[in-house]
């Protein structure tokens, strides 16, 4: 059977034109190179070389035989490097499937700090609402998951994160002197909420309870933090957000704390069914360690 190596030295020989230099360039002894030649020869059958004038000249045949020996060994070459791409985590393919909140700007930003040596990662980003998610959980087509809804555990690992929510105001509107805000502060506001179900309206309806104030009913309620931001940047109300979708605002909102803390809970989900590429576990990394950095009360 014909090996690579074997190939390697035909090309070596017919670009030196002798054994002894096209051995020094395979970085082996000039009695190997002589020996995998001989031993090529008895495989195919037909001599590959003829001696002239000190030199090795290569057969009709062999030159008939380089254009296949130059594309198995540049495919093999190519394996080599895809390899060592996939190796290093430098190449593959990522689906990613996320809540439209974090969609929008943080996770773009984690993927493209991630991405800025990997040129040959290919990303497929998908965003929907994380009660819409069920269905596809359950087929496993998806590298990573990121939801605000506890997922079925079953063939899933699942990591779970906690990320504060704070108090966003129009710009210049926001409490003066008061570093931290509570229920009292905003109980005269229109508020701008997502749905009454949600984890962190619940939350907030508990905090107005245990300080024994009234809740006051949202003015507006949207089904996402972005939109709730895109009212009060407008100059409407006030919104409890989570502080991703603050960080993002920052410039634009006046954005407290408020106490006692707010959480909105992530959930990162990756298939337990089949083994994670590389790419994957290395990303799912680096987004916990991103989400980490902001899971701090402020």
């Amino acid at each position: 059977m014909i090996n690579l190596r074997q190939l390697q030295c035909l090309r070596a020989i017919i670009m030196c034109g002798n054994m002894t230099q096209a051995a020094e360039m395979l970085g082996i002894a000039q009695p190997s190179a002589s020996s995998l030649i001989a031993n090529l020869e008895h495989v195919i059958g037909f001599k590959l070389f003829e001696r002239t004038k000190g030199r090795l000249v290569p057969t009709p045949e062999a030159m008939f035989l380089m254009p296949d020996v130059n594309r198995t060994i540049e495919s093999v070459e190519l394996t080599e490097q895809r390899a060592a791409q996939i190796r290093d985590n430098r190449r593959g393919e990522l689906t990613i499937v996320s809540y439209p909140d974090i969609a929008i700007d943080f996770l773009p930003e984690t993927l493209s700090t991630f991405l800025q040596d990997k040129p040959a990662v290919r990303v497929h980003l998908y965003a929907r609402r994380s009660e819409m998610m069920s269905g596809l959980i359950q087929t496993h087509d998806f590298d990573l998951a990121i939801s605000t809804r506890s997922a079925e555990a079953w063939q899933l690992d699942v990591k779970e994160i906690s990320i504060p929510c704070l108090v966003a105001f129009p710009r210049g509107k926001g409490p003066i002197g008061k570093p931290v805000l509570d229920p009292a502060d905003i109980q005269d506001e229109p508020l701008v909420l997502v749905s009454s179900g949600h984890p962190t309206v619940i939350q907030l309806r508990e905090r107005f309870e245990q300080r024994g104030i009234p809740y006051p009913v949202a003015t507006v309620e949207t089904q996402t933090f972005e939109s709730a931001c895109g009212l009060v940047r407008r100059g409407f109300g006030a919104s409890i957000v989570d502080a991703i979708t603050a960080r993002r605002y920052q410039s634009e909102l006046d954005v407290l704390p408020f106490a006692p803390v707010i959480w909105q809970t992530i959930y990162v989900l990756q298939p337990l069914g089949r083994p994670a590429s590389r790419i994957a576990d290395a990303f799912a990394t680096h987004l916990l360690n991103a989400l980490q950095a902001l899971s701090r009360p402020p």
